[in-house]
């Protein structure tokens, strides 16, 4: 299993150095209550620049109370970037070259949520690492699409154990504008026998045009990927507006966003002639996070939609039928 990974920044006399991204991403499952989180450091602009920012998102949905945590910006100069880490003064994601393990710490208890995990890979990952096309400039991708959790959780003052949570883990590079016409649908799901699907997909602001979308299911012990017509996605309502709008004081700025509408359900029909998935998701809440471009004017919106899926599997003249949870992201 090749496990090492870097942050990507720019190299000096990079002439792109403004555009410049890196995001470090882990969403967590717990099967037991149906809780689902994310935990996000991010570097935007160039690692010089006075106006070169690092954020950090850190949020769990929770069935009965909704979203817990919140959005943290700081400057560049504020934050702690090592080759393999990004650190803020309350949150942090670190990999770790030799195991491939990922260690998560989040300090918000002012805002409800307190975390300190370690996430072990427990499935090969993939990568597109070859600059694809994105807005203004391009993206690379890298994703380890299922880990095993250990440490401990605090949610709202009351301690939560993370044995037995399962979690996925990406990496994304490159250089593009926030507030480029950019979009993207992308989805992690998990069952809890183990059968995971990742899909992504690079789109318009509107989703009205779309590059090929790419399913990579790992369903019974064999991995199998999806592509372009063999695949297909029906986004459907009704739709919902964001229940959690994040950084508050930008979500004050934008107030036409208010009432976004993001489709509440998501079929994935996979089928190459020989296998076949097809998968339905359901949106339970919508967290909607809005990002700022530190080098010239640009918004784009993030949103979050946490919820379930069942899918039912024809891979290798096996059928499987699973259920389990899900975080979709639909960037506009």
């Amino acid at each position: 299993m090749t496990l090492a990974d870097h942050l990507r920044p720019p190299g000096t006399a990079d002439p792109t150095a403004a555009a410049y991204k890196d995001w470090l991403h882990l969403n967590l499952f717990d099967h037991g209550t149906g809780r689902t989180g994310l935990i996000n450091l991010s570097l935007h602009g160039a690692p010089t620049a006075a106006s070169s920012l690092a954020v950090g998102a850190a949020l769990v949905e929770d069935p009965d109370t909704g979203w817990v945590g919140n959005v943290i910006v700081r400057s560049r100069a504020d934050s702690a970037v090592r080759e393999t880490s990004i650190a803020l003064d309350d949150a942090a994601l670190a990999l770790e070259p030799t195991s491939g393990r990922l260690l998560a710490s989040v300090r918000r208890a002012v805002d409800g949520l307190v975390v300190t995990a370690a996430a072990r890979p427990t499935a090969q990952p993939f990568a597109a690492e070859l600059p694809h096309p994105f807005g203004s400039g391009w993206i690379g991708w890298r994703v380890v699409p299922r880990l095993e959790v250990s440490g401990t959780a605090g949610v709202l003052g009351t301690a939560v154990d993370l044995a037995g949570w399962v979690a996925y883990h990406d990496h994304n590079w490159g250089r593009w504008h926030w507030g480029d016409d950019i979009g993207w649908e992308w989805g992690a799901f998990a069952a809890a026998d183990g059968t995971t699907f990742v899909l992504a997909c690079t789109t318009n602001r509107a989703h009205t045009r779309s590059g090929p979308p790419l399913l990579v299911a790992d369903v019974a012990g064999t991995r199998r990927n999806f592509s372009g017509p063999r695949l297909r996605l029906q986004w459907s309502g009704p739709c919902q507006s964001p229940r959690r709008r994040l950084p508050g004081a930008l979500a004050a700025l934008h107030t036409d966003r208010m009432a976004a509408r993001v489709p509440q359900r998501l079929v994935i029909e996979a089928d190459d002639g020989v296998d076949r998935i097809e998968l339905h998701f359901t949106a339970r809440s919508t967290a909607q996070l809005i990002l700022t471009d530190p080098s010239r004017p640009g918004v784009s919106f993030l949103h979050e939609l946490a919820g379930t899926f069942t899918a039912d599997c024809h891979v290798r003249r096996t059928h499987t039928e699973v259920d389990g949870l899900a975080m979709v992201e639909r960037l506009e």
